[in-house]
């Protein structure tokens, strides 16, 4: 009888998982470039191991859970915006930010007081000489500014830099840093990303990746299974319970 419950309260802790990862991406639906995630349980413990070895603790280790992340491209947006920017094709933006080089799809960028290019939390964005700076503010007023889709930033004759845009040699190595930032796993390197494989496009804003509908759908059939594993603890609890009165008796 406690096996079961045990059994039954193991399942649990996957959907739970699940359920938090799902609720996540329904939270950033309307997030610039936001890329879903989706959990999947990688190993339960054996009956044998748990209950007749003894060799596990199930509130130690009962599930081992891992998260993954999608990193298909979202539907871009038309902001007529100078300073939107967005990729089309694989790659990403490389930022400067006070722990360190971190990596973003998120275009929406902004001008700081002394002309840098920036995101909006004021990380410097990085070209290939370093970080762009705008001397002609103008050029941002009248709309001349232009972002070319190699990534170069010029007004006029005026060439003020070109964004830097990498491609991880394995996306396996790219993790979530928060803030739509991405960091590279140690002793990964950062490849420029091939012109052929990579678009870069003014005035636009990448979507998020996550489809609300088929998340919606995913979260009620997880609500349904968990909702099942509880009755399932709840009634072998109570037969339990049951178990124990004629015991008493």
């Amino acid at each position: 009888m406690i096996k079961g419950i045990y059994t039954s309260a193991l399942g649990l802790i996957p959907l739970q998982k699940r359920l938090e990862v799902i609720a996540n991406n329904l939270a950033n639906v309307n997030t610039t470039a936001f890329k879903r995630d989706d959990a999947f349980t990688n190993e339960l413990i054996s009956a044998n191991t748990l209950f007749r070895d003894g060799s596990a603790d199930p509130t130690q280790k009962d599930v081992s859970d891992q998260t993954y992340t999608d990193f298909s491209q979202g539907t871009l947006q038309q902001t007529n915006n100078p300073l939107d920017v967005a990729l089309d094709g694989k790659g990403f933006f490389v930022v400067q930010t006070q722990d360190g080089v971190r990596l973003t799809r998120d275009g929406s960028f902004t001008l700081s007081s002394d002309g840098v290019l920036q995101t909006r939390d004021g990380a410097p964005v990085l070209g290939t000489g370093g970080p762009i700076r705008i001397s002609d503010i103008q050029a941002i007023q009248q709309s001349k500014l232009v972002i070319d889709r190699d990534g170069t930033v010029k007004a006029g004759n005026e060439v003020y830099g070109q964004l830097r845009v990498v491609a991880p040699p394995n996306y396996g190595q790219v993790s979530k840093a928060g803030a739509n930032l991405y960091t590279l796993d140690s002793g990964a390197s950062l490849q420029d990303a091939p012109a052929s494989s990579v678009t870069v496009r003014q005035g636009y804003l990448e979507g998020s990746n996550v489809n609300p509908i088929d998340e919606m759908v995913a979260m009620i059939q997880l609500q349904q299974d968990f909702q099942a594993g509880q009755k399932a603890v709840t009634s072998q609890d109570s037969s339990l319970n049951d178990v124990n009165q004629v015991g008493q008796v």
